[in-house]
């Protein structure tokens, strides 16, 4: 069964196993993503094609012909997202959804467009196996009115919609949300339009092109709700900047930085980072899209961290008053923090750090050290001594001084 009858004229361009390749006209920036339009029908979606093609972070566009060909989910994952359409029969409904549910599961996007969420009647028009028995999509299947109708009521927040103003379509479906999916977006006459499911995102309008010289029977800001979705719901890159390399470095999974710090993430993964200081330095915190000493970030869009390591250095030499039996420690901090030195032998001292500088920490000597100094003139005492930086975390270090009194 069709979702509507018109006749086949046949379009060819570089097809090779039902790809039909084109380049996209766009400057490929910011998002540099691939497409790939899987299609049903007779005639090839042109109009949206082009249309996904203007957008400026499209980097390339292909079609495959779904009628004649089954997609693998390896050749899928080659793109960045799926859009579905069909007007006919996939070739095997079963082993396309297999492979559509395997490359949601790797990180894809799909789009779907109707007639994708007909029911088809005894027939089923859209992909079926997995991705329709595991609930990957965000509407049932319903019946097809066909009956024009225009961007009603919807989620002016929702990133799906920024930027698109006008949908109209002649062709269209009367699906129903499936549990767990957020309806975006309705029709004027009230159906549902839009909606979202984890990375698949459904539309209940068609959008293919009409036949040979006859005007499309839709309109309106399909390519841009298309690209919005592989732009909110697909891969995500986190950036890190380490601002200064030598002072320890930002690990994550795939990122080492100082040397690797960029990756990209699945859409909604948690990435937890984890800040190292090397000897002589203590981690700042962190800025941009974390803050303070900790860092886990839900990747739901591009985001960049800054991560600061600033110096903790202890002088060599520790000034001695032998008079008093007592030490002056100099500790050098890059920032704004607190000093803490403690130890079995050693007086208790704590010390605020307004900015950057030279902090001296004075060394009285305590119980059994206290003592042996009395007694003997001298006495060795082991300390340890830690700087957290503001908003930071603490880096400590360890130290023996004899201190001596005449």
């Amino acid at each position: 069964m069709l979702a509507r009858s018109k006749p086949c004229v046949v379009l060819l361009s570089l097809t090779v196993l039902g790809l039909i390749a084109f380049a996209s006209s766009a400057s490929a920036s910011p998002g540099a993503y691939r497409v790939v339009i899987v299609q049903a029908d007779c005639e090839p979606p042109l109009t949206l094609r082009n249309q996904i093609a203007a957008m400026p972070e499209i980097a390339v566009i292909d079609e495959f012909k779904g009628c004649e060909g089954t997609p693998t989910a390896a050749f899928l994952e080659g793109y960045d997202m799926v859009v579905s359409q069909s007007d006919s029969e996939y070739e095997n409904n079963s082993l396309y959804g297999d492979a559509l549910a395997n490359y949601v599961d790797s990180g894809g996007v799909v789009v779907q467009y109707a007639y994708d969420n007909w029911d088809g009647g005894e027939v089923s028009n859209g992909p079926t196996g997995r991705f329709a028995s595991g609930g990957y999509e965000p509407f049932i299947p319903g019946p097809n009115p066909n009956e024009l109708t225009t961007l009603g009521t919807f989620d002016t927040s929702s990133p799906l919609m920024q930027g698109v103003t006008k949908l109209e379509a002649e062709f269209n479906t009367d699906p129903t949300l499936a549990p767990g999916a957020t309806l975006v977006a309705k029709w004027a006459d009230g159906r549902d339009a839009i909606a979202y499911k984890g990375r698949v995102v459904s539309i209940s309008a068609y959008t293919g092109d009409q036949n040979p010289g006859e005007p499309d029977e839709w309109s309106g800001d399909f390519g841009r709700l298309t690209v919005n979705a592989v732009h909110w719901l697909g891969r995500q890159t986190l950036t890190v900047t380490n601002s200064n390399p030598v002072g320890g470095t930002v690990s994550g999974p795939g990122l080492s930085c100082g040397t690797t710090c960029s990756a990209v993430f699945t859409f909604q993964s948690s990435v937890p980072l984890t800040a190292a200081a090397n000897n002589g330095f203590a981690f700042a915190g962190y800025s941009g899209a974390c803050g303070g000493a900790s860092c886990t970030l839900t990747m739901d869009a591009p985001k960049a961290v800054s991560a600061n390591f600033e110096t903790f250095k202890l002088a060599k030499k520790v000034g001695r008053n032998k008079k008093r039996g007592t030490g002056v420690l100099k500790v050098t901090v890059g920032g704004a923090g607190t000093l803490l030195l403690k130890g079995k032998s050693v007086k208790r001292q704590t010390k605020t750090a307004s900015a950057a500088g030279v902090i001296k920490l004075p060394l009285t000597a305590k119980a059994k050290a206290r003592k042996a100094l009395k007694n003997t003139g001298k006495a060795k005492i082991k300390f340890e001594i830690s700087f957290t930086p503001n908003g930071g975390t603490a880096a400590t270090q360890t130290k023996s001084v004899v201190l001596k009194r005449s």
